[in-house]
C-alpha cells in the first residue's frame, strides 16, 4: 500500500541533532557576555538555574510527546486537556510568532558574520535569505536527509564552542570570580529572563513525533539528551566568559571571538565568524522543519487552507507548506531590508509568545501525564518558571493577546459559518 502520511525515518541520534539545533543558534556567542554584564560572575547561578527548568521543559514536552505522537505536538496537548479553544489559541500563538522569529535567528548569524568582515549591511539580509530558502528547500528532500546534515552541523557546533571553551579555562583567574553578586539577586533573575530565550525551540521538536520510527521511546529520550548536551555547553561558555573576564573587554560581546583570537591567533577569529553561520543555520533548519509540520497539521484540522496539508508524492514531506513558508520569509527579509529595524525590535514581540505557548504546553502536559513518573512534576516545575516570567514579558504580550483576539474572533465566526451551512 502507498504511504499516505509523514515517513518515519528520525532515530535518536538524529532525533537528538534536531532537538539541539532546535535550540542551539548564534546566541550563545552573544549571550554569555551579556548575562555576565547584568548580573556579574552570579549569572553562574541563573544558567544553573535555567539548566534546570530546560531539563523540566524537555521532559514534560517530551513525555507529553511520547504519550500523544502527533504532528501538531502542543497543540495536540492543548486538544486533549483543555478543548477546542485553548487547541485553536495555541495554534494561532505558533503560526504567528515563528514566521517573524525563525528570520531573526538567521539575520542574528548573518550579521555576525557581516560586521565581523565590514561587510555591506545588506548582504546581512542575502546570508539570512540563504539560510532560510536553503532550509526549506532541504527539508523538501526529507527528514532522513535532512537530519544527517543536522547531526553534521550540530556535532561540528558543539565541538567549536566546547573546544574554544576548553582551550580558555587556562586563562581562567579566580579574582574574576570577585565580587560573586555586584549587583543584587534582581539582576540575576533579569539574566535568567535573557537565558530562557537561549532554550526557545523545544516545541518545534514534538511537531516531528510522527517521524520518529519510536516516538514512545526516541522522543522524550532525544529531547532529555539534547537538554544536558545544551546545558554543559551554555554553562561551560558562560564559566569561561566569568573566568577570563573576557565579558567586560571591548568586544565582549562576542566573548568565544576574543577568546578564539588569544588562543589560536587572528585566523581563528574569522573562522568563528563564518562558524556563527552553522549556528543560526542549525537553529533555523530545526525549526522550519517543526513548524511546517505544524502547519501541515493544521491544514488537516481545517485551519488552514487545504492546500497546505498535500505531500510531496513521492519524499512525503509537506512541501506545499515549506514553500508557503518560504514566501512568508521572503515578505518578512523584503521589509527588514526596506525598514532596517533593529534586531531587538524584531524579536522581542513574537518571542513572548512563546511564555505563553509553554505555559499552555506544561499545564497539559501536567494534566495528561500520570503522576507516578517524572514527566508530570517536571510540567509542574516548568509551568510555574513561565509564570513567573509571564509579567515580566510587558510589553510584549500585548503581541499574543492581539493575535488571541484576532484568531478567536476567527475561529468563532468559522464556526458560526458551518452552523449556517448546516442550517
Amino acid at each position: 500500500m502507498p504511504e499516505t502520511g509523514l515517513r518515519r525515518s528520525l532515530g535518536p541520534v538524529a532525533g537528538t541533532a534536531m532537538a539541539v539545533g532546535a535550540v542551539l543558534g548564534p546566541g550563545v556567542l552573544v549571550l554569555p557576555a551579556l548575562t555576565v554584564r547584568t548580573a556579574g560572575p552570579a549569572a553562574l547561578v541563573a544558567w544553573g538555574s535555567m539548566a534546570v527548568f530546560s531539563f523540566a521543559l524537555a521532559v514534560a514536552l517530551g513525555r507529553a510527546g511520547a504519550r500523544l505522537p502527533q504532528a501538531d505536538g502542543i497543540v495536540a496537548y492543548a486538544r486533549a486537556a483543555f478543548g477546542p479553544r485553548t487547541t485553536a489559541l495555541t495554534g494561532y500563538w505558533l503560526l504567528g510568532s515563528v514566521p517573524l522569529a525563525v528570520p531573526v535567528i538567521a539575520l542574528v548569524g548573518a550579521g555576525y558574520v557581516t560586521s565581523y568582515f565590514g561587510a555591506d549591511p545588506r548582504w546581512t539580509v542575502a546570508l539570512a535569505g540563504a539560510q532560510l530558502f536553503g532550509s526549506c528547500a532541504l527539508n523538501t528532500l526529507g527528514m532522513s536527509l535532512s537530519g544527517r546534515v543536522q547531526l553534521v552541523l550540530v556535532a561540528l557546533t558543539a565541538a567549536v564552542l566546547t573546544g574554544v571553551s576548553l582551550l580558555a579555562t587556562g586563562r581562567m583567574r579566580t579574582e574574576n570570580f570577585q565580587p560573586f553578586l555586584p549587583h543584587g539577586w534582581t539582576a540575576v533573575a533579569t539574566a535568567g529572563l535573557l537565558i530562557f530565550w537561549s532554550y526557545i525551540g523545544f516545541e518545534m521538536v514534538v511537531h516531528l513525533a510522527e517521524e520518529f520510527r519510536n516516538p514512545q521511546r526516541d522522543l522524550p529520550l532525544s529531547m532529555g539528551l539534547a537538554s544536558i548536551l545544551l546545558s554543559v555547553v551554555y554553562f561551560l561558555s558562560a564559566l569561561v566568559t566569568v573566568g577570563t573576564g573576557v565579558a567586560y573587554r571591548d568586544a565582549g560581546l562576542a566573548p568565544l571571538s576574543t577568546l578564539a583570537d588569544e588562543a589560536l591567533g587572528r585566523a581563528a577569529g574569522g573562522t568563528l565568524a563564518v562558524f556563527a553561520l552553522c549556528c543560526s543555520f542549525v537553529a533555523v533548519h530545526s525549526n522550519i522543519a517543526g513548524f511546517s509540520r505544524l502547519m501541515y497539521t493544521q491544514a488537516r484540522a481545517g485551519r488552514l487552507p487545504a492546500a497546505l496539508g498535500l505531500l510531496h508524492p513521492r519524499r512525503r514531506t509537506p512541501a506545499r507548506a515549506l514553500a508557503a513558508l518560504a514566501a512568508a520569509f521572503a515578505l518578512v527579509l523584503a521589509a527588514v531590508a526596506v525598514t532596517g529595524p533593529g534586531l531587538e525590535e524584531l524579536v522581542v514581540w513574537p518571542s513572548a509568545t512563546f511564555v505563553a505557548v509553554y505555559l499552555v504546553g506544561t499545564l497539559a502536559a501536567a494534566k495528561l501525564l500520570p503522576r507516578g513518573g517524572l514527566g508530570m512534576p517536571a510540567a509542574v516545575l516548568a509551568a510555574a518558571v513561565c509564570l513567573l516570567i509571564l509579567p515580566f514579558s510587558w510589553p510584549a504580550l500585548l503581541y499574543p493577546a492581539a493575535i488571541a483576539v484576532v484568531g478567536l474572533w476567527a475561529t468563532r465566526r468559522g464556526t458560526r459559518g458551518a452552523h449556517d451551512s448546516h442550517g
